[in-house]
């Protein structure tokens, strides 16, 4: 594999992201980013750790390094522990702001149910399965009976609730990708109603599709968010690979088009469309690089391999090179537009960094990329 395939997994595993002291009582759980700036690491993120949770088993399918699996058994643990304290996946771990505990996300919860699904395929821990189900069951609760979910549980009255006070507590094409451990989980039990639970989730796509093959973040909203947009088609793909709607598939297809129409010369896609916010930032293209690998893999074509290298080529230039291993091979989250024009945010993003990682491999070996296997890995 490449260097900037091994300096990343290098920053994975050692860049102290992840708590790797098993004294510590957050053993397991990992930090959203380090600020190179200050010097510091940012609040515990359990969404993230899910995140963690899956690539590690992922890594472990690859290599079979027992490092890998005693982190994802580590990460699923602090997550179980999470979920009984707090009665839901809270946001994070922050010692200066406890209102990130208060409400539980739909979103997150599906993201850690993957991650427990997934290590429990590599495990085959008991536990992790029953847990599983207990995130995903918890998160049934939040679909409505149009197969839209609601965003959170205030914790406080135990009530499923949405704001418009940020756009992740707002119901959206993101939620989309909240049927991947619903359908990992019919896979497992073979319960019909987890199957029917999530085509009505995933035949939601067409509230948010434009014509143009964009994803607005909210239904009627003209706002376009590229990782949004992104989850949305991880989850369309993940369910194409159960039911085969050819919809789904066309529906992914008209959205990459798009995305290809929106590549830029530095091979960036902006993060968002007919908003205030200017950015180009990694973790989209990272996933973007992902569908299009498995698209070009569904359809038995290499239709979009020269937009992967593209993509590629910009997701390269926010790949850290620093002695600190805190930083190197870590991806800083964005380039942001200021008054003086686009400047690099110094970030080291978890997330984003996860997603590369596995658009990495899959890109090093395109040729011998199997959709079915591949799509189940995708997290």
């Amino acid at each position: 594999m490449p260097t900037n395939y091994e300096n990343l997994k290098n920053w994975i595993l050692n860049s102290g992201l992840i708590i790797s002291d098993n004294q510590d009582p957050n053993y397991g759980a990992v930090y959203s980013f380090f600020d190179e700036t200050k010097k510091r690491y940012s609040f515990l993120y359990p969404e993230i750790t899910g995140y963690y949770t899956s690539a590690y088993s992922f890594l472990y399918k690859i290599e079979n390094n027992e490092k890998y699996l005693t982190f994802a058994n580590a990460s699923s643990n602090w997550l179980i522990k999470l979920f009984d304290k707090y009665g839901g996946i809270i946001q994070g771990i922050d010692n200066s702001n406890t209102s990130r505990r208060t409400l539980a996300y739909s979103f997150d919860t599906a993201i850690c149910a993957k991650g427990l699904l997934d290590c429990y395929l590599t495990t085959n821990n008991s536990n992790l399965l029953e847990y599983a189900k207990k995130f995903v069951n918890w998160l049934l609760q939040s679909v409505e009976t149009d197969g839209t979910l609601m965003p959170f549980m205030d914790l406080k009255t135990k009530k499923f609730n949405q704001s418009e006070q940020v756009w992740y507590k707002s119901k959206g094409c993101l939620h989309i990708k909240t049927a991947i451990p619903i359908l990992q989980l019919y896979e497992i039990t073979k319960d019909e109603n987890y199957l029917e639970k999530a085509k009505l989730i995933c035949d939601n796509y067409s509230r948010f599709q434009n014509i143009d093959g964009s994803f607005s973040i909210h239904e009627n909203s003209k706002i376009v968010n590229l990782h949004t947009q992104s989850y949305a088609l991880e989850g369309l793909l993940f369910a194409y690979n159960f039911v085969k709607k050819k919809d789904y598939l066309e529906s992914c297809e008209k959205a990459l088009d798009w995305c290809v129409s929106k590549i830029q010369n530095d091979g960036s896609i902006p993060l968002w469309f007919n908003f205030k916010d200017k950015s180009k930032a990694v973790y989209p293209i990272a996933q973007i690089i992902r569908l299009m690998i498995l698209m070009d893999k569904i359809q038995n074509s290499q239709k979009y391999k020269s937009s992967i290298e593209q993509l590629k080529k910009f997701m390269f230039s926010l790949q850290a090179t620093n002695p600190d291993t805190r930083i190197n091979g870590g991806f800083y989250e964005d380039f942001y537009k200021s008054v003086f024009g686009w400047k690099k945010r110094l970030k080291l993003n978890s997330w984003g960094s996860l997603f590369a990682l596995q658009a990495l491999f899959w890109h090093e070996n395109y040729a011998n990329i199997d959709f079915k296997k591949s799509v189940m890995e995708l997290y």
